[in-house]
């Protein structure tokens, strides 16, 4: 059981850490260190009152990605180790292939965003700098394990899977010894949220690579909420778990793919809509793969959503924690009737709730990171940043899939459905990443192979509601 946040329950110790973040403010901006380096030590392995709520990791182990995942809206582990509620396991965030001991996720989040009478908010699992947590279970509420295996402990007429792992959690706390405070000095707001979550794996050969999310949103609270939008915020790092650490995060490559052709041929193409991220090369040794070799990919993708006329955006941005200015992501130039927005001091990475709903909301596809280099703006971007042929080599960042508008009304409940996917042989050759260009990325990109990622994410939405799985309840 891993028990996240602080002391609870004390009130010197609220006042003083306020004053603290207070009077440290500025330099929590400029600070050199990358929270990855330090990120479990704000796990607080403290005792907490029986009434408290507690974060429980349970894990996906019956399929092909192993994937830990806490009853607090976030997905992964930080990139450290935890332990499974029902096994008590040890386990990593995301393995993939099983057993391979190659992670691809640092932490995946929630992000939801809002109008909410004169304020805009947004509720998060967590964010760039792993202090915020806004989602939190109820008091001694943990997970359900059940399955559609008839020899299994945990045979239930209400599974949808092999291996449906089911929690819930809520968007109302104020208290900041639960939710500390963003950085740019708010306390948080809650959006009165309550959310189910089923999430579903099979070992199944055509559906053992990928994991589906099923989510119930109800609007617990006396306000309508309007203008919604939805997220998935993923800082997704490849790395085999004997290289964790900057080696292992800051190579990283993220895009996102629209289409892919389809196996059947005939110049049929299949529409995938993933967002990805992997290594940039895969990590030969000595020009050649080994069982370290980090050569997958792995991506999430929207399966359903409360309407099929939402708007769809993905941004992806590097952060630079020490200097604010060396922040980066791409951005369009504006227009008279979509004007440029400054976020302060950086330029991609979102901080508060308005700069957050701003990048949910703002209807943008940013060009692959591989991509950085190359001069955008007849598209509409600004120019390439400095030093981008080192970022389009590949970095530590992050991406945000969103989507909307839509309202939820007081008592409304409005179904999401997304996966997390998985595709093998990304990498091909040990030496391709070496014909990489930054000014000409089509020739390392075009050796890049999507086939198995397309192939499952073409799974995963026939999965979702095929004949005789009904994966969402609606009797069909």
């Amino acid at each position: 059981m891993k028990i996240y946040n602080i002391n609870k329950n004390r009130y010197w110790t609220h006042l003083i850490t306020v004053f603290l973040f207070l009077f440290s403010f500025n330099s929590l901006y400029t600070r050199e260190l990358n929270p990855k380096l330090d990120s479990f030590d704000k796990s607080h392995h403290t005792t907490l009152s029986t009434v408290d709520p507690l974060i429980y990791y349970a894990v996906h182990n019956r399929g092909n990605i192993q994937l830990a995942i806490a009853n607090n809206g976030t997905f992964g582990s930080y990139g450290g180790i935890v332990n499974d509620v029902f096994t008590g396991e040890p386990v990593q965030s995301c393995i993939y292939p099983k057993n391979s001991n190659i992670v691809y996720l640092w932490v995946g989040a929630l992000w939801i965003g809002a109008v909410v009478g004169r304020d805009t908010l947004v509720s998060c699992g967590t964010e760039d700098w792993y202090t915020v947590q806004e989602f939190w279970p109820a008091p001694r509420d943990s997970f359900e394990l059940l399955s559609i295996d008839e020899s299994s402990p945990n045979y239930s007429k209400d599974a949808y899977s092999e291996e449906d792992i089911l929690c819930t959690y809520y968007d109302t706390v104020t208290d900041v010894n639960f939710t500390n405070i963003d950085l740019d000095g708010a306390i948080h707001k809650p959006l009165y949220l309550k959310v189910t979550q089923r999430s579903m794996a099979w070992s199944y050969e055509y559906a053992d690579d990928f994991i589906l999310f099923d989510l119930q949103i109800e609007n617990i609270g006396q306000n309508k909420l309007e203008e919604v939008y939805m997220g998935i915020f993923v800082d997704g790092d490849a790395w085999h778990t004997s290289n964790q650490g900057p080696g292992g995060w800051n190579d990283d490559i993220v895009g996102f793919k629209k289409e892919f052709p389809a196996p059947e041929g005939h110049g049929f193409i299949d529409t995938v809509n993933i967002a990805y991220n992997a290594d940039n090369d895969g990590d030969p040794s000595g020009g050649k793969w080994d069982e370290k070799s980090p050569r997958s990919v792995v991506g999430t993708r929207v399966i359903r959503t409360p309407s099929d006329s939402l708007n769809y955006s993905f941004n992806w941005w590097r952060i630079d924690y020490g200097v604010p200015s060396q922040d980066f992501g791409p951005r369009k130039i504006g227009t008279p009737d979509d004007p440029f927005r400054k976020m302060g001091e950086r330029l991609g990475t979102p901080v508060g709730d308005k700069n957050k709903y701003y990048v949910l909301r703002h209807k943008e596809f940013d060009y692959d990171l591989l991509f950085t280099a190359v001069d955008h703006t007849t598209d509409g971007y600004l120019p390439p940043p400095p030093n981008a042929d080192i970022y389009s080599s590949g970095f530590d960042t992050r991406y945000l899939l969103s989507f909307g508008p839509f309202n939820i009304n007081p008592g409304e409940k409005l179904p999401v459905t997304f996966a997390v996917v998985g595709g093998e042989k990304f990498h091909q050759n040990p030496d391709d990443f070496k014909s990489h260009d930054p000014l000409n990325p089509n020739i390392f990109y075009n050796k890049l192979d999507f086939s198995s990622l397309a192939a499952n994410s073409r799974w995963a939405s026939w999965v979702y509601d095929n004949p005789g799985v009904d994966t969402d309840g609606d009797d069909y």
